[in-house]
């Protein structure tokens, strides 16, 4: 039995979400009744009803619903592999799937991905921001080339070295720790505003925390370094953050940063990828990002 083709997998997707057929039809370009053979090919090869009249049109059967969940990936898919083939078409010559840590984002990566696009115009990088521990899963599974994370290396991966994450505690000007450096643990008896649980960082505090036999009092959780930084100078808690990564909220929000001296503090930053050959654009990209002379 022949696999549906496309433009019925897509009649079918647009007639469920303008719940009428032949609103559908006439965006495929189709007439009604071609449209109502398409339907009724697809619920013979699939044995089943897709579709169900009522008064204002139509609606999708159980079996329906799981199939627009279907052509929805697939449509997307497509869309993806139309993009892909025109921008050889237009003279790429290579793409690259990065996956980049929120510090990465907010530090130097921006600037140095628009060196690297000014280098080679003809390779295009897709950058996706993603937790670090998200990123190492993307690279084995194969869903990026390259990842650029601050967790800790992986034996089933590779990692090269990028570069340093320094972390700091971050407060309002006018807060009672007055030191210019401090250890984690002497700041427990504090309530912190931080990112949330699937942050490397959230982890980390939380670890670090537990080795000093206390616990973590995170009073609010956030997506993003702005948002935390925004709830330090409103006076909701102290912070453990990047210090390149929110630099820029420093004098804007009358932030103060104070060193933290734990080991952990200091935090390398790594580009991930898989063992063995890799493809030229991630291979060059991969050395451009770490300093390596390309061969």
């Amino acid at each position: 039995m022949p696999t549906p083709d496309l433009l019925s997998l897509q009649l079918f997707q647009r007639a469920v979400e303008l719940r009428s057929l032949s609103r559908a039809a006439e965006l495929c370009h189709l007439s009604l009744s071609a449209a109502s053979r398409r339907i009724a090919a697809l619920e013979h090869h699939f044995q089943t009803p897709l579709l169900q009249r009522v008064h204002s049109g139509v609606l999708p059967t159980p079996a329906g619903e799981a199939l627009v969940r279907h052509a929805q990936t697939l449509m997307r898919d497509v869309d993806l592999m139309h993009g892909d083939l025109s921008d050889y078409a237009r003279g790429t010559v290579g793409r690259v799937r990065l996956y980049a840590n929120t510090s990465a984002l907010s530090q130097d990566l921006p600037e140095r991905l628009a060196q690297w696009t000014r280098l080679h115009p003809d390779i295009k990088v897709d950058v996706q921001e993603v937790r670090s521990g998200r990123i190492v899963d993307a690279v084995r599974e194969g869903a990026a080339d390259l990842g650029l994370v601050t967790s800790a290396p992986v034996p089933d991966l590779r990692f090269e070295p990028y570069g340093h994450d320094r972390l700091c505690v971050v407060v309002p000007q006018r807060h009672a720790i007055k030191a210019r450096a401090v250890r984690f643990e002497h700041l427990l008896a504090h309530e912190f505003v931080g990112l949330d649980n699937s942050a490397a960082l959230t982890q980390a505090m939380k670890h670090a925390a537990e080795a000093a036999g206390q616990f973590l009092r995170l009073r609010i959780q956030v997506q993003s370094f702005e948002g935390v930084c925004r709830l330090v100078a409103a006076g909701q808690g102290i912070a453990v953050m990047p210090e390149g990564a929110v630099a820029a909220f420093r004098h804007t929000m009358k932030l103060r940063f104070i060193r933290l001296t734990d080991d952990w503090a200091d935090r390398p930053m790594h580009v991930c990828v898989k063992h063995g050959v890799i493809q030229a654009p991630a291979r060059r990209l991969l050395h451009f990002l770490t300093g390596v002379a390309d061969a």
